[in-house]
Order: C-alpha cells, then structure tokens, then sequence
C-alpha cells in the first residue's frame, strides 16, 4: 500500500430478499425473542420483590429505607419500561412481516466492512452505499 492510499472502516447494510423461507425464520427468531423479553420481565420482577422483602425488613428494623426505596423503584421502572418497549417493537416487527410482499427487500442487520480510498476517489461515494444482498441465507450481490 502507498501512502496516496488508505483503508477506512464503513458500515455494510444487510439488505434481506423477502421469500416464505425467510419469513418463516424471521417469525421463529421475533417469536423466541419476545420469550426472552418476557423471561426477563419475570426475572426483573422477582428481583425487584425479593429487595422489596429486603428493604421492608431492614424499615422493620427501624431503619430509613425512604431513599433506597425511591432508587430502586425509579431502576425497576426504568428497566420494565425498556424492556416492554423492546417487545413491543419485536412484536409490531413479527406483526408486520405479514405486510410485506416476496420480492421485497427488508433491512436485517448493520456489519463493518472495509475499503480502500486513494487520492482523486470520491469519499462520499466510497463510504456511503455499500449493501449486501441476502436470499433464502445466501449472498446474491454485493454492492458499493
């Protein structure tokens, strides 16, 4: 490599050709997702009743537990809330993937991938616009 060029890092977007194949897929991922947000709601839940016990024991004891308890509720709510809007969104995802005709390109993920850029090339045109092409879980075209 000279020094008139240089390797940059850009981002490649993932761009799904829509087939039954994939949609059946997307649906089994979304559908194990909402699971996990839902398992961890659950989880989120118990944790936050067994410091509940926790702080009520401790106030028993005379202890002032005022501050702790705001802390805690304002984090539990905090993370319900977060969680709840990410199953939300997976949900409308799963929802909408009925909507969306075979043929049809849908954005399924952000990689980094790298290029070379010389003197005279247009950076713009070098960093912008790189996209891989996916069917049925295999590469069909690569672009920019």
């Amino acid at each position: 490599m000279s020094n008139d060029t240089i390797t940059l890092k850009r981002q490649a977007t993932i761009r799904t050709i829509v087939t039954d194949d994939f949609r059946a897929r997307a649906k089994n991922e979304l559908s194990t997702e909402i699971k996990t947000v839902d398992n961890q709601l659950e989880q989120l839940e118990a944790q936050y009743q067994e410091s509940l016990k926790q702080l009520e024991s401790l106030a028993s004891q005379g202890q002032n537990v005022k501050g702790p308890m705001n802390q805690m509720n304002q984090e539990m709510a905090a993370k319900r809330n977060q969680l709840t809007a990410l199953k939300m969104e997976v949900s409308k995802q799963l929802g909408g993937l009925e909507n969306v005709a075979n043929g049809a390109f849908v954005v399924t993920g952000v990689l980094e991938s790298f290029v070379d850029v010389k003197v005279g090339d247009n950076i713009y045109e070098k960093i912008q616009n790189c996209s891989i092409i996916i069917e049925d879980s295999v590469i069909k075209e690569i672009k920019g």
